[in-house]
């Protein structure tokens, strides 16, 4: 064998070597780090997140969707088929009461008794006569009953005029928004036909329908609350971090109201139960026909220790927590049982079992047994617990 063969079998040597004390070394590094983790978490604990608890009241805020309408709505119909001669507002003009929104043709021969140019005229001339029989009344010339019968010919035409006048001249009876106009200018009117809708919304009507589990939370009186900026949004109220179900926005107004009504059986169709909430809406806010998500509180508790649901553990059928025990020389975390009480999706309130101002394990639970120490990595409470809930 050469010198120069020889030389290559020692350096392919020297390379495997290296290689296999490289590989060693590798290894003994990836077990010295996985065993240092054992050995803190055996030395120091195992890592957990916590939140101290607080005692404050908590609420159970539903959303449902319906479509506003005024607290008082008036239909204005066509008496019968008619000319429509004139429309004087549009969809969301607001009106004072006695404004005419709607003008029939006065002079429609279709119904006599209703013709307003008869009824004008017959009035006029039933008034002319009575201011003239008053005079002779007083001259003597006639007698008592016959200026009585004559005032009463006098009242009764003005009352024909005024009705005739009203089924031609549409107007309102009461102060609001225009929410619905169905002709125009030269349409004809069919009888009995609405052709326009009136509401008041100082309070707005919100008819609701509800499934029967919902049925159920819902009683007559319960508070309601509808806020601007999710309905006007159109937004799904789904509360997160920071609240105990007493949202404010603090810049945007909020609606308050109560349920009014609760059907006690279901529409045999649907099967669904008809509920109505009122809202005070003083600002005009919210006008009929706008889609709105009004929340209603169907439970609510006094102070009581609040736990993100997630804390809860669920053993042997029961509700349990970990919380922190720092009586000894190390904080352990020790198993205890609790009363899971109202919840709202954000927190659940937990009437016993737990004081305020304790410290639950909210993360790292699932690795943690009665007893085991514990290190505290991270206080939480600030992000459940937000300043002016």
């Amino acid at each position: 064998m050469s010198r120069g063969a020889k030389a290559g079998i020692w350096i392919l040597i020297l390379v495997v070597v290296i290689a296999l004390f490289a590989m060693t070394a590798v290894r003994r590094l990836e077990k010295e780090e996985v065993l240092s983790i054992r050995d803190v978490q055996e030395s120091e604990g195992i890592p957990v997140d916590i939140i101290r608890t607080r005692a404050l009241p908590i609420e159970d805020w539903r959303e449902f969707a319906g479509v506003a309408e005024g607290y008082e709505q008036v239909n204005l119909v066509a008496p019968f088929r008619t000319l429509v001669e004139g429309v004087h507002v549009r969809v969301g003009d607001e009106v004072a009461a006695g404004k005419v929104i709607i003008s029939l043709d006065p002079y429609d021969p279709t119904l006599f008794a209703m013709n307003l140019k008869t009824a004008e005229t017959q009035y006029r001339t039933a008034k002319r006569d009575s201011i003239r029989l008053e005079e002779l009344f007083k001259s003597g010339a006639i007698s008592q009953q016959e200026l009585d019968h004559a005032r009463a010919s006098t009242e009764a035409a003005r009352a024909h005029y005024l009705t005739a006048r009203r089924a031609v001249e549409l107007d309102t009876p009461i102060s609001g928004v225009v929410t619905a106009v169905s002709v125009e200018a030269g349409d004809y009117a069919a009888g009995e036909q609405t052709v326009a809708t009136i509401a008041s919304y100082d309070r707005i009507r919100v008819p609701l329908e509800l499934s029967e589990s919902e049925r159920a939370l819902v009683r007559e009186g319960q508070a309601v609350r509808l806020f601007v900026d999710a309905s006007r949004s159109g937004a799904v109220d789904c509360p997160g971090k920071g609240t105990t179900g007493n949202r404010d926005t603090g810049t945007a107004p909020t609606l308050k109201g109560n349920v009014v009504k609760v059907a006690l059986s279901a529409d045999p169709e649907t099967r669904l139960f008809s509920i109505e909430v009122i809202l005070n809406n003083p600002q005009h806010l919210f006008q009929p026909g706008t889609l709105v998500t009004p929340e209603i509180r169907v439970a609510s508790t006094k102070d009581q220790p609040l736990l993100p649901p997630g804390a809860l553990l669920k053993h042997d059928g029961l509700d349990r927590i970990f919380v922190i025990d720092e009586s000894g020389e190390h904080p352990v975390a020790r198993l205890r049982e609790v009363t899971r009480g109202l919840e709202n999706g954000v927190f659940v309130a937990i009437p016993s079992g737990l004081s305020s101002g304790e410290k639950v394990v909210v993360q790292g639970q699932n690795k943690l047994k009665d007893g085991i120490r514990v290190k505290i990595h991270a206080d939480v409470t600030a992000e459940y617990f937000e300043p002016g809930i």
